[in-house]
């Protein structure tokens, strides 16, 4: 594996010295272009130059986005680059509409999942279409289906087999989590993980009582019934958050034969996965289970609990489960985003072809890698410095990790051809040619995870031939994201375009935007939660140490000091920020300092305007997913940041955005 890496990283070496030899230098000195001018005049309209930005940044630098963007169908700047993603694949979709396809091509298939999305009947979107087509188990239905639901066949009904059923189609974290992931001190290999449910996301709990029995009679419970089964499915889901909370194991994972798990905690988990893997798995088949107590807890509370409140908590969680793998509406773009979700490595691979092309795929390959090089540079210099006074030892591994990380641009193997590789991946997937959209979901769905388990049947794939079987949500999404287990960044190709990346571009758009953005997912493999894994993804105790110092702690209780659930994100985001900006301004920075034409605004002014882009937006506070909100971050990146002061020129404490204490941990 070692191997495999070392090879693919000389790839990278060697292709990057190609193109810049082809260049003729490694930075392109600044010029004034109107590409500048434009995504210059386009930072400055957000500016409200009323708010002072020693007094409120987001304010001074963002005030204005929404006005700008107040009738568009995005909500900061990730939004506006899926949306000309979507709208690219909607031109392509239209294009291979003209186009006599190949029965079973991956072509066909994809324009099968965006024809469907358009054109399926209303009826089969519902909730209740679903779950005809997946009830418990092949002898009874949903006790909400039953012509006389007082006599539905509850002595029928298994919840571990319903579930089994369910996970099938990628429903887990009900009742308890069950995922795919590398093992923890082997990430080699891939072994099936179990573990108590979490009920911090509000995606993770039903909600109110009120809104749960309306869902049960929009399934056609009748108001009186559903009032009564409302408040005994909260309840039973408060029982089981319950002993979730209380039964917090400290030990680490523990690996164990499935008859070693039946013994311990009296559930009959063969047969449940046997219904998962769709095939028998020997007594002896090895899975890792975290809080193992929890486990024994939950067979006594189910053991002899009212099964139609149990059932019908399931399929609650299971209809939710789905509302959010499915678009709510027909028009293109949200078909779109469809096939993006579900078919995401055919949509890259149809978005290099058609609107990228080899050359351009090829410079932005160097571009990309050529920014992470500075920022690891970075990074590798900050490690010299030793701010946390760690051991050489420590400061080898953390060395060695860094090295050691790659980027994947796209999202797609490197050493393969990319065309045969994705007919390939997707041969197996058999789509009804009725266009019923619930009926096409599912077929989606239980491809999706039957790839998930079909990881557990090969080693994992060293860098060059990695490719993430992303969920939904990450597929349809062009934000950057690091694979802490793989010790790797996958960079979407949407990403690369204006306004956060164009190979013209003078260097401090493609610095301050994209550069912060690669820094903070660089930084996620350095963090508290990053630390604990070496760069091979094992578990490691150097890590645990790390953690553990004076000066680690000291730093984590300072940046904590406002109060985040997402401190790993504070983490990322305030080391980011250092990191691209020392690769611009720092020492031995191979950037240009001189002033550009398209700007009177002091250069270093300029790249904090610049970077906030990335923060602005309109987007309400409920809608953000394991992050603080947009101007929480932007604020805690720039109070703890002496360069962004200084720039400015803030008087320390007495405006609000230059506090005299500072966090760092790095």
């Amino acid at each position: 594996m070692a191997a495999s890496t070392t090879r693919c990283g000389l790839y990278w070496v060697i292709f990057l010295l190609i193109s810049l030899f082809s260049t003729g230098q490694a930075t392109r000195p600044p010029v004034s272009s109107s590409l500048d001018t434009r995504l210059a005049n386009q930072i400055f309209s957000y500016v409200n130059e009323s708010i002072s930005p020693c007094d409120d940044y987001y304010k001074y630098a963002c005030g204005k986005w929404g006005e700008k963007h107040e009738y568009d169908n995005f909500m900061e700047i990730t939004g506006l680059i899926d949306q000309k993603v979507n709208e690219n694949i909607v031109t392509l979709m239209d294009e291979l509409e003209k186009r006599s396809l190949r029965p079973n091509t991956v072509e066909a298939k994809a324009l099968r999942v965006y024809q469907t999305c358009r054109a399926a009947k209303s009826g089969t979107r519902s909730s209740k279409h679903y779950l005809e087509l997946v009830p418990p188990n092949d002898q009874i239905s949903w006790p909400q289906f039953t012509i006389k639901p007082q006599v539905w066949a509850s002595n029928k009904f298994q919840w571990m087999e319903t579930l089994g059923r369910l996970r099938r189609y990628g429903l887990s974290n009900v009742l308890f989590k069950l995922e795919v992931i590398p093992h923890m001190e082997n990430s080699s290999k891939y072994i099936i993980n179990i573990d108590s449910p979490s009920f911090e996301q509000k995606n993770q709990r039903l909600q109110s009582v009120t809104l749960t029995k309306l869902r049960l009679q929009l399934l056609g419970v009748d108001r009186r019934r559903a009032r009564t089964l409302a408040s005994k499915i909260k309840a039973l889901e408060a029982s089981i958050r319950h002993l979730a909370e209380t039964n917090v194991s400290e030990e680490s994972s523990r690996d164990l034969s499935l008859r070693e798990l039946e013994t311990l905690t009296r559930g009959k988990w063969r047969n449940f996965l046997n219904i998962v893997r769709d095939r028998r798995l020997s007594a002896d088949y090895e899975l890792q289970v975290d809080n193992l107590d929890y486990f024994p807890a939950l067979m006594q509370l189910l053991e002899n609990y009212d099964r139609e409140v149990l059932a019908s908590y399931i399929m609650l969680r299971f209809v939710m489960f789905l509302q959010e793998e499915s678009m709510d509406s027909d028009e293109p773009i949200a078909c779109a985003q469809e096939v993006r979700g579900n078919m995401e490595l055919a949509a890259n691979l149809f978005y290099e072809t058609r609107f990228i092309g080899p050359d351009k795929l090829r410079q932005h390959q160097a571009d990309v890698q050529e920014l992470f090089g500075h920022l690891r540079k970075q990074f590798l210099l900050k490690l010299e410095g030793n701010h946390l006074h760690l051991k050489r030892s420590q400061m080898d591994m953390l060395r060695l990790k860094m090295n050691k990380m790659t980027l994947n641009i796209g999202n797609m193997p490197q050493n393969v051809n990319r065309t045969q590789f994705v007919a390939q991946y997707y041969e197996n997937l058999r789509l009804s040619e009725e266009h019923d959209y619930a009926r096409i979901q599912l077929e989606l769905l239980q491809f999706r995870v039957s790839r998930w388990f079909e990881q557990l049947e090969k080693p994992v794939a060293n860098s060059c031939d990695f490719f993430y079987i992303s969920d939904s949500d990450t597929g349809m999404s062009s934000t950057p994201y690091y694979m802490l287990r793989q010790n790797i960044i996958i960079v979407p190709y949407g990403i690369l375009q204006e306004p956060i990346f164009h190979h013209d571009a003078h260097d401090i758009f493609k610095v301050s935007l994209l550069g912060f953005m690669l820094g903070h997912e660089l930084m996620h493999g350095f963090v508290s939660g990053g630390l604990i894994f070496d760069s091979q993804g094992n578990g490691y105790e150097s890590g645990l140490e790390i953690i553990q110092q004076d000066r680690f702690s000291e730093g984590m209780s300072c940046l904590n000091r406002n109060e985040t659930d997402y401190i790993e994100e504070r983490e990322a985001d305030i080391a980011g920020i250092r990191l691209a900006y020392d690769v611009y301004f720092g020492p031995g920075s191979s950037f240009s300092q001189t002033q550009p034409s398209f700007t009177s605004v002091p250069l270093k002014q300029f790249f904090f305007l610049s970077m906030a882009q990335f923060f602005c937006g309109q987007a309400p506070l409920g809608i953000f997913v394991e992050h603080d909100a947009d101007e929480m971050r932007l604020r805690q990146v720039l109070i703890n940041f002496p360069a962004f002061a200084d720039a400015y020129n803030c008087r320390k404490d007495l405006d609000n955005m230059h506090p005299s204490q500072k966090c760092r941990l790095w």
